[in-house]
Protein backbone atom coordinates (compact mmCIF):
# COMPACT_ATOMS: atom_id res chain seq x y z
CA UNK A 1 0.00 0.00 0.00
CA UNK A 2 1.31 3.24 -0.82
CA UNK A 3 1.33 6.19 2.14
CA UNK A 4 -0.05 8.86 0.58
CA UNK A 5 -2.50 11.26 1.22
CA UNK A 6 -4.19 12.38 -2.11
CA UNK A 7 -6.00 15.34 -2.80
CA UNK A 8 -9.09 13.21 -2.96
CA UNK A 9 -8.43 11.81 0.34
CA UNK A 10 -8.66 15.52 1.35
CA UNK A 11 -12.24 16.86 2.82
CA UNK A 12 -11.99 20.21 0.91
CA UNK A 13 -15.70 21.02 -0.29
CA UNK A 14 -17.11 23.50 2.13
CA UNK A 15 -20.69 22.14 1.47
CA UNK A 16 -19.50 18.64 2.89
CA UNK A 17 -17.51 20.47 5.84
CA UNK A 18 -20.34 22.08 6.82
CA UNK A 19 -22.59 19.01 6.54
CA UNK A 20 -20.15 17.31 8.79
CA UNK A 21 -20.36 19.79 12.02
CA UNK A 22 -23.91 19.93 11.96
CA UNK A 23 -24.88 17.88 14.97
CA UNK A 24 -27.80 15.77 14.19
CA UNK A 25 -25.25 14.05 11.16
CA UNK A 26 -22.38 13.38 12.95
CA UNK A 27 -20.72 11.62 15.91
CA UNK A 28 -17.46 12.00 17.71
CA UNK A 29 -15.07 10.24 19.62
CA UNK A 30 -12.16 11.29 21.97
CA UNK A 31 -8.58 10.57 23.06
CA UNK A 32 -6.84 13.36 24.62
CA UNK A 33 -5.30 15.38 23.46
CA UNK A 34 -7.08 14.44 19.91
CA UNK A 35 -10.71 14.48 19.21
CA UNK A 36 -12.51 13.36 16.01
CA UNK A 37 -15.46 14.00 14.04
CA UNK A 38 -17.17 12.16 11.57
CA UNK A 39 -19.99 11.02 9.47
CA UNK A 40 -21.00 8.05 7.13
CA UNK A 41 -22.87 9.45 3.91
CA UNK A 42 -23.77 7.60 0.98
CA UNK A 43 -21.09 7.15 -1.78
CA UNK A 44 -22.30 9.70 -4.34
CA UNK A 45 -22.36 9.03 -8.11
CA UNK A 46 -19.54 10.09 -9.97
CA UNK A 47 -20.97 13.22 -11.62
CA UNK A 48 -23.29 14.06 -8.73
CA UNK A 49 -20.90 17.25 -7.53
CA UNK A 50 -17.37 17.96 -7.37
CA UNK A 51 -16.60 16.31 -3.87
CA UNK A 52 -14.80 13.50 -3.72
CA UNK A 53 -16.34 9.72 -3.97
CA UNK A 54 -14.41 8.02 -1.14
CA UNK A 55 -12.66 8.47 2.97
CA UNK A 56 -11.41 11.81 3.48
CA UNK A 57 -9.87 13.87 6.03
CA UNK A 58 -9.87 17.35 7.74
CA UNK A 59 -6.93 18.40 10.25
CA UNK A 60 -8.05 21.22 12.14
CA UNK A 61 -5.47 22.13 14.88
CA UNK A 62 -6.60 25.79 16.34
CA UNK A 63 -5.00 29.37 16.03
CA UNK A 64 -5.74 29.96 19.63
CA UNK A 65 -3.60 26.68 20.78
CA UNK A 66 -0.64 27.32 19.00
CA UNK A 67 0.38 31.08 17.55
CA UNK A 68 3.27 29.75 15.60
CA UNK A 69 2.00 28.30 12.43
CA UNK A 70 5.51 26.02 12.63
CA UNK A 71 3.90 24.29 15.81
CA UNK A 72 0.62 24.07 14.25
CA UNK A 73 1.81 22.72 10.98
CA UNK A 74 3.99 20.01 13.29
CA UNK A 75 0.78 18.71 14.71
CA UNK A 76 -1.23 18.44 11.55
CA UNK A 77 2.05 16.84 9.87
CA UNK A 78 1.94 14.61 12.56
CA UNK A 79 -1.64 13.68 12.46
CA UNK A 80 -1.61 13.09 8.85
CA UNK A 81 1.15 10.60 9.15
CA UNK A 82 -0.44 8.76 11.77
CA UNK A 83 -3.55 8.40 9.11
CA UNK A 84 -1.21 7.74 6.49
CA UNK A 85 -0.11 4.57 8.29
CA UNK A 86 -3.25 3.43 10.28
CA UNK A 87 -6.07 4.53 7.26
CA UNK A 88 -6.29 0.50 6.78
CA UNK A 89 -8.05 0.07 10.38
CA UNK A 90 -11.00 1.93 8.19
CA UNK A 91 -13.54 -0.76 7.41
CA UNK A 92 -16.20 0.92 5.24
CA UNK A 93 -19.49 -0.37 4.72
CA UNK A 94 -20.35 -1.34 1.37
CA UNK A 95 -22.00 1.66 -0.17
CA UNK A 96 -20.62 4.56 2.33
CA UNK A 97 -17.98 6.97 2.09
CA UNK A 98 -16.78 8.55 5.80
CA UNK A 99 -15.89 11.45 6.66
CA UNK A 100 -13.73 12.63 9.48
CA UNK A 101 -12.53 15.97 11.27
CA UNK A 102 -9.23 15.65 13.19
CA UNK A 103 -9.23 18.09 15.81
CA UNK A 104 -6.13 19.24 18.18
CA UNK A 105 -6.99 20.10 22.04
CA UNK A 106 -3.96 20.80 23.70
CA UNK A 107 -1.67 23.51 23.43
CA UNK A 108 1.51 21.07 23.78
CA UNK A 109 3.51 19.24 21.75
CA UNK A 110 3.14 15.32 22.02
CA UNK A 111 5.78 12.67 20.83
CA UNK A 112 4.80 10.95 16.97
CA UNK A 113 4.70 7.75 18.84
CA UNK A 114 1.94 9.05 21.71
CA UNK A 115 -0.26 11.06 18.55
CA UNK A 116 -0.13 7.69 16.60
CA UNK A 117 -1.21 5.77 19.26
CA UNK A 118 -4.65 7.84 19.92
CA UNK A 119 -5.21 8.26 16.04
CA UNK A 120 -5.18 4.60 15.82
CA UNK A 121 -7.13 3.78 18.84
CA UNK A 122 -9.82 6.72 17.41
CA UNK A 123 -9.77 4.38 13.96
CA UNK A 124 -10.36 1.39 15.35
CA UNK A 125 -13.69 2.49 18.29
CA UNK A 126 -14.92 4.67 15.19
CA UNK A 127 -14.93 1.47 13.03
CA UNK A 128 -16.71 -0.51 15.71
CA UNK A 129 -19.47 2.14 16.10
CA UNK A 130 -20.11 1.93 12.04
CA UNK A 131 -19.94 -1.66 11.77
CA UNK A 132 -22.53 -2.18 14.38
Amino acid sequence: MRHRLPKSERLCSHFLIERLFQPTTNASLAAYPVRIVYRTAEQPDKGAYRGNDGNAILISVPKRLFKHAVDRNRVKRQIREAYRNNRELIKTPEGKVIHIAFIWLDNKHYPTEVVEAKVKNLLTRMTEKITK
